[in-house]
Order: structure tokens, then C-alpha cells, then sequence
């Protein structure tokens, strides 16, 4: 009986092990994820900023041709 209940401990420390080190690779994905989100959110922001300063640019050009 002490025998069986030592293996099953320790069946069980290795599968909280498992838990532990997943838990810490969700950790680890999720602050990723954070980071990747923030990174592209300042990406949408320039690429607005810049699509602007083409349509300005545009208008400008079109100005000036008319203007010649």
C-alpha cells in the first residue's frame, strides 16, 4: 500500500510539474501577445498618419499641375 501511494505522489508532482510549466508558457505567450498588440497599434497609427500625408501630398500635386 505505501508503495502504491509513493507512486501515485509522485505521478502527481510530475503532473503538477506539467501544470507549472504550462501555466508559465501561458504567462510568457500572453505577454506576447500584449507586446505584438502594441506594436501593431502604433503601426496603424502611422500607416494612418502616413495615408493622410499622401492624400495631402496628392492635393498638393494636383494644385500645382493645375496651376501650370
Amino acid at each position: 500500500r505505501q508503495q502504491e501511494l509513493t507512486q501515485d505522489l509522485t505521478a502527481m508532482m510530475r503532473v503538477m510539474e506539467t501544470v507549472l510549466v504550462f501555466n508559465d508558457e501561458q504567462g510568457s505567450s500572453n505577454r506576447e501577445m500584449a507586446k505584438l498588440r502594441a506594436q501593431n497599434e502604433k503601426l496603424e497609427a502611422k500607416a494612418l498618419k502616413l495615408d493622410g500625408e499622401l492624400t495631402d501630398l496628392r492635393g498638393k500635386q494636383e494644385n500645382f499641375a493645375a496651376q501650370v
